[in-house]
């Protein structure tokens, strides 16, 4: 009963996303185009090196996952948002567990990581819990239920192996609970964010997979980390700042105005998924496929 009453919620998301761009041509009329189109994007499965454009950077594909990128994740997202994130470069969807990576690039120049110390773990997460049940409010004009921040399951960890820092909390929305997961990798012209989209169960079930997957992608020659030459583009922020408005927390200078402008469109964006469950797309997607997800090809690239 539970999987019914999620395929009809995620069925009415994309009726209203159907209907909101009724004068659209460019978004099907019906909902059998949408799931149409949505079956017959450009899904990716061979285990091989794929190319991210945006970044610069190389990804490998791990068996299970199935991969969309550039402009067919980016109109995966709006068929199935309603709206486009252009900083969108690529997705994966794992059907058997549920679990999606969504892959976004930001061009920010070089983030320093000398203000490491600065990030205070424990006061982040109060200033998450506070904005939260700020943004409670305006849930409650649209009879939203509100949200709340349990507690960290994972505190800001940086990784300087790989110039990446991760951080996990659970948001509750009445009995349902959630994950929070996101991880950063710097690269000399910017950063890629990765958002874990899973639910809780699943993601202490596979809690090590998203360290996996954020170590297969790999900034080309040239746009590493490690490639800063004095001269590049300083980004108008540290990573402890970074972190501290990507999770969720206040502005802490000037220059994040605009980073913080576009975080606060996107989490509006990905608040109606959330309220859902964050297992509800992987549903609609079995129910689309039918059960059935292409075999993947033998790795023969051997890399």
């Amino acid at each position: 009963m539970k999987t019914l009453y999620t395929l009809l919620a995620v069925w009415m998301v994309l009726s209203l996303a159907s209907a909101a761009h009724a004068g659209d041509s460019s978004f099907p009329q019906t909902q059998q185009a949408v799931n149409a189109e949505i079956i017959n994007l450009p899904w990716e499965y061979e285990l091989q090196k794929y190319s991210l454009e945006k970044s610069n950077s190389q990804f490998k594909l791990s068996e299970g996952f199935a991969l969309l990128r550039g402009d067919a994740a980016r109109r995966f997202d709006f068929l199935t948002q309603g709206m486009e994130d252009p900083d969108m470069e690529a997705l994966i969807y794992n059907q058997d567990t549920e679990i999606q990576l969504i892959f976004n690039y930001y061009p920010s120049g070089y983030v320093s990581m000398e203000d490491w110390e600065d990030l205070d773990a424990d006061e982040l997460l109060n200033q998450i819990s506070e904005n939260t049940d700020k943004s409670n409010a305006e849930r409650a004009k649209h009879n939203i239920s509100g949200l709340s921040v349990g507690g960290w399951l994972q505190k800001p960890r940086l990784n300087e192996d790989n110039n990446s820092v991760s951080w996990v909390f659970d948001v509750l929305d009445g009995e349902e609970r959630y994950v929070n997961a996101i991880s950063i990798k710097l690269g000399r012209k910017g950063y890629e964010k990765f958002t874990w989209v899973s639910s809780y169960d699943d993601y202490l079930l596979s809690m090590d997979l998203m360290a996996t997957l954020v170590n297969q992608q790999n900034f080309d020659q040239g746009h590493r980390y490690a490639d800063y030459s004095v001269g590049d583009t300083m980004a108008a922020f540290g990573i402890a700042s970074l972190v501290a408005v990507t999770a969720g927390g206040n502005k802490q200078k000037a220059g994040l105005a605009a980073l913080f402008a576009g975080l606060v469109a996107v989490g509006k964006k990905l608040l109606i998924p959330l309220l859902i469950g964050l297992g509800a797309i992987g549903a609609f997607f079995k129910k689309l496929f039918g059960g059935k997800d292409p075999k993947p090809q033998a790795d023969s690239s051997k890399i």
